[in-house]
C-alpha cells in the first residue's frame, strides 16, 4: 500500500519520538474507521480510560476516528507502525488472516442457537477470546507475521438485510438483488438464493445504496445510526441472513511498541483489551434494538421473513457450517480446519451460559478479563 505525504505528515505529528524517561507518560495513538459517537468510538474512549487508570498514568491514549487510517488500511498502518494500536477487520485481509477468518466464518452457529436469548454474540465474543488466546497458535502467528499483537475482539449483533426501495420477505423476493456482504460467507449465502454477493467496507454502503450499486445490505440494525444509513434505508428485513460480524481484532498493538512497555504497561494494554472488547460488544448489543426502533420512527418498513425463509436460513447455516472447513483447508491452507470447528463448537455452548447473566457492559468486561484475559502472562506473552 503507498501512503502520500499527507498521511506521514499527520503520523510524525501524532507518535511524535520515543519517550526517553520513565517519568513522563506513553501516548498512544489508536486508529479507527469509525464515528466518534458509534459504539466503536465509544468502546475506544472506555480503552483509553482503562488504560490510562490501569497504567497509573505511564500510558496515554488518543484515539483517531476515520482520520489517521480507514478500515481497510488499519491493519497495515498499525503493522508499520503509522499507528500504535487499531481497530483491525480481518475479512478485509483474508490470506494474512486465514485462520482468524475461519473463527468469524463459523458465526453462522449462533443462528442455530437451541434456545436463543439475543446474547449470542456476547457469547460469541468470549468464545472467539478464549479459542484464539489459549487453543489457536496460528491465530496468533499471523497476528506475529504482520507485527501485530492481539489483545481484544467484538461480534456485532445478528446481520439483517437493510433495503432501499426493496421488500425481501420471501426466498424469490432475494433473486438477483444486490446485496452488500462483509465476508465470504455472507457471499455465499448471496448466491445461494440467487443473489449477487457485492463486497463493500461498510464505511461505503451509504453511498451504494444510495446511488442504487447495491440493493440491500446485509449488517447489523446499529450500522443505522452508525453510518446514517437511516437516510437512504427503507426497508429492514430482520433475522436475513442471520449469522453476525465476528472478525474484530479491537484493540491490536503494533509488536515493536508493545516490546518496548514494562509488564505492567502491558498488562495494562491487556486490561484495556478487556475494556475495548467489552465495550464494543455491548455497544452494539445494546444499540440494537434503539437502532430499529429508531427506524420505526423514522418511518423505515420493518419485515419478518415468510416461514419458508426463515427455515431456508437456518438450512443455508448449517449447510454452509459443514463445508466452510473444507473451504478453508482447500482455499486458504487452514489445515486444522475440522478439528478447530470441533474445539470451537462447546466452547461456544459453554459461553452462552457464562453470558445469561450479564446485564452491564461492566459486568461483561469483568467476565472476559476473568474467564480469559487475565491469564495472559504479559511478561512472556508475544514476545
Amino acid at each position: 500500500m503507498t501512503y502520500t505525504k499527507p498521511i506521514h505528515a499527520i503520523t510524525a505529528a501524532v507518535m511524535g519520538l520515543a519517550v526517553s524517561s520513565p517519568a513522563l507518560a506513553q501516548n498512544l495513538n489508536f486508529a479507527y474507521g469509525y464515528p466518534e459517537n458509534s459504539a466503536i468510538g465509544i468502546g475506544v474512549a472506555d480503552y483509553k480510560a482503562a488504560v490510562e487508570e490501569r497504567s497509573e498514568g505511564s500510558l496515554t491514549v488518543q484515539g483517531f476516528p476515520m482520520s489517521l487510517l480507514s478500515l481497510s488500511e488499519t491493519s497495515p498502518g498499525v503493522r508499520d507502525g503509522l499507528a500504535d494500536v487499531g481497530f483491525v477487520l480481518t475479512p478485509y485481509l483474508p490470506s494474512e488472516y486465514a485462520t482468524n477468518l475461519f473463527l468469524h466464518e463459523l458465526n453462522l452457529l449462533i443462528t442455530l442457537a437451541e434456545n436463543p436469548t439475543g446474547k449470542e454474540p456476547l457469547a460469541y465474543t468470549g468464545a472467539m477470546l478464549e479459542y484464539t488466546f489459549n487453543d489457536c497458535p496460528e491465530c496468533l502467528a499471523e497476528y506475529q507475521e504482520q507485527n501485530q499483537v492481539y489483545t481484544g475482539g467484538g461480534v456485532t449483533p445478528l446481520y439483517n438485510l437493510l433495503c432501499k426501495d426493496v421488500q425481501i420477505t420471501s426466498i424469490e423476493d432475494l433473486e438477483g438483488k444486490r446485496l452488500r456482504a462483509g465476508g465470504a460467507g455472507f457471499v455465499r449465502f448471496a448466491e445461494k438464493f440467487g443473489a449477487q454477493g457485492v463486497r463493500l467496507p461498510v464505511n461505503e454502503v451509504y453511498e451504494g445504496l444510495d446511488q442504487g450499486i447495491l440493493d440491500c445490505a446485509m449488517n447489523s440494525a446499529p450500522e443505522l445510526t452508525n453510518y446514517n444509513l437511516h437516510e437512504v434505508v427503507t426497508d429492514i428485513t430482520l433475522a436475513v441472513p442471520g449469522g453476525a460480524f465476528a472478525g474484530v481484532s479491537s484493540a491490536n498493538i503494533n509488536a515493536d511498541r508493545w516490546k518496548s512497555l514494562t509488564d505492567d504497561q502491558r498488562e495494562a494494554l491487556l486490561w484495556g483489551g478487556a475494556q475495548m472488547t467489552a465495550s464494543t460488544t455491548w455497544g452494539f448489543y445494546s444499540d440494537d434494538n434503539v437502532a430499529i426502533q429508531n427506524a420505526k420512527d423514522k418511518g423505515i418498513n420493518i419485515l419478518e421473513a415468510e416461514p419458508e425463509l426463515a427455515a431456508a436460513v437456518k438450512e443455508f447455516a448449517s449447510e454452509d457450517l459443514g463445508i466452510v472447513s473444507d473451504l478453508f483447508r482447500d482455499t486458504y491452507g487452514v489445515e486444522r480446519a475440522n478439528e478447530i470447528r470441533d474445539e470451537f463448537t462447546p466452547i461456544l455452548e459453554k459461553w452462552y451460559g457464562l453470558v445469561e447473566d450479564i446485564d452491564s457492559k461492566e459486568e461483561l468486561q469483568q467476565l472476559y478479563w476473568d474467564e480469559v484475559i487475565s491469564k495472559v502472562d504479559p511478561a512472556t506473552y508475544a514476545q
